[in-house]
């Protein structure tokens, strides 16, 4: 059978007269055990797609002077319009109801809300905001929304109140209520913060061998991210309904050698100090970070102390997951310097059969069954009744020509053989309730600029900008409007 698909693949990008037949074959392969109610998405982020950066009253993010510094940008330019889609909302929203799409993860812009970051609420942008959701459950469309998705207002990141302060967790406790009063009562499923490891390590405002600065940007997410979830079921989720959360990030990662034990110690501490790091003090059911990070750091990991634990512990609704690639690992050869990444102590390595995204990332579809497998075991989430949602999955694909955008057929390939192994995982009674491509739009890729194409739909930017649809928006719409019909080969 799988030489069988491999044939099909091929052939459905070069016969155009039996195309039709070929999206229903394709489809048939993935689409028989994917629960009724199963969630198929795509993800967005306000500060990539929204553009409009001054409009309606909007304040300053910390990304609008990051965009301004010199050569901080790959390609130089500013998504000051990006997709436009602070105006073009009606059009995406469209885009999604043709597709059959029915979950849409997006994030609200924390200056748009909450003009000078504290205290001064934006009723123009609310409006706009209020209108755009109330058009997507008009159009069968349930938003799923992440509160902070690495756009501080700049006025807090100026004045220092940026994750290393303590003030930051009492600025987005006011934030996030704000949003909670406004929105609650259409918006039903809430993420507080996007992966907190990438803001905690990939941060350009400490040094990258700092030994405390990572770890200190983890506590106060943490606890921000309790406080808000706390203050949501203490005054909120009984009337509007609503679950709250966190969105984590994780690679998977195997030894090299599996024979070897130092590989599998390494690999075992890759992922403690990437998923576990955050995944334990929520979902362990102590509180507590991983017991290696413990060891290793020291009082370099600041510490929860009795009462953040308790604030901690159980402080989402769902297990929210970002994958999209995975590793061979080996202990690092060189320890010297400091920092997290000395922490860490792993090196990184891909296995030569591996394709690999126009990011680098290796392309790796087990992996994200194994992860949901590992994830499964580690926090008994079938136990506590705790579903999964995969909240970004996708690729960067190089898209140059028109041939690479209008047929991308690596996308699709991708997309493919990815949900094959979250079948496989439900299939073992792994509890996957939702799947959420990276991304609806090409978008602003942070400091890569516009020069990395994750989007089902084509965003000309320097056209008003203009969209248009890729291959792999067709293959997900053929997908999703038949994914709970019987498989061909069943008939």
């Amino acid at each position: 059978m799988d030489s069988l698909l491999k044939d099909t693949n091929k052939n459905f990008y070069i016969n155009n007269n039996m195309k039709q037949v070929y999206f229903l074959y394709l489809i048939s392969f993935v689409i028989a055990k994917f629960p009724e109610d199963f969630k198929f998405g795509v993800s967005t982020s306000a500060y990539q797609i929204e553009g409009s950066w001054l409009d309606d009253n909007k304040g300053l993010s910390m990304w609008d002077n990051l965009v301004l510094l010199p050569g901080y940008i790959k390609d130089g330019r500013a998504p000051h319009i990006a997709a436009n889609s602070w105006r073009l909302y009606p059009e995406d929203i469209e885009l999604m109801k043709k597709a059959g799409i029915k979950d849409y993860r997006m994030s609200l812009s924390w200056s748009r809300i909450i003009h000078d970051g504290r205290s001064s609420i934006n009723n123009d942008s609310i409006k706009i905001y209020r209108d755009m959701f109330e058009k997507m459950n008009s159009s069968g469309i349930t938003p799923y929304v992440t509160l902070y998705y690495r756009d501080i207002p700049a006025t807090l990141f100026l004045q220092g109140h940026y994750l290393s302060d303590t003030y930051f967790k009492k600025h987005f406790e006011f934030y996030a209520k704000t949003c909670f009063e406004r929105f609650g009562d259409i918006v039903k499923y809430w993420f507080t913060f996007n992966d907190p490891w990438t803001m905690s390590v990939f941060n350009d405002f400490h040094p990258r061998d700092s030994d405390i600065k990572p770890y200190t940007y983890a506590h106060n997410i943490l606890v921000a991210h309790a406080l808000t979830v706390k203050h949501y079921r203490d005054h909120y989720q009984d009337k509007q309904k609503g679950k709250i959360g966190i969105v984590l990030n994780s690679d998977m990662y195997y030894p090299k050698n599996k024979s070897n034990s130092e590989d599998n110690k390494a690999a075992d501490r890759a992922l403690a100090f990437q998923l576990g790091w955050f995944a334990d003090p929520i979902f362990k059911g102590n509180g507590d970070y991983p017991d290696e990070m413990k060891e290793r750091l020291g009082n370099r990991l600041v510490p929860l102390t009795e009462e953040e634990k308790k604030l901690v512990s159980k402080s989402s609704d769902f297990f929210a997951l970002n994958h999209y690639t995975s590793y061979l690992v080996t202990k690092a050869k060189d320890q010297k310097g400091k920092g997290y990444w000395h922490d860490r102590d792993v090196d990184l390595e891909k296995d030569e059969t591996w394709n690999v995204t126009d990011m680098g990332w290796p392309i790796v579809p087990e992996g994200i069954y194994d992860i949901l497998i590992k994830i499964n075991k580690s926090y008994n989430l079938t136990t506590d009744k705790i579903p999964i949602f995969i909240t970004e999955n996708g690729m960067a694909n190089k898209e140059e020509k028109e041939e690479d955008w209008g047929n991308d057929e690596p996308r699709i390939h991708y997309m493919r053989t990815y949900l094959e192994e979250i079948e496989r995982a439900i299939d073992e009674g792994i509890n996957v309730q939702g799947y959420f491509v990276w991304s609806l739009l090409d978008s602003f890729e942070w400091k890569e600029g516009f020069t990395k194409k994750f989007g089902l739909v084509r965003v000309e930017f320097e056209d008003l900008p203009k969209r248009k649809i890729k291959e792999s928006y067709r293959w997900y719409e053929g997908f999703i409007r038949n994914k709970r019909k019987s498989s061909l080969l069943q008939e």
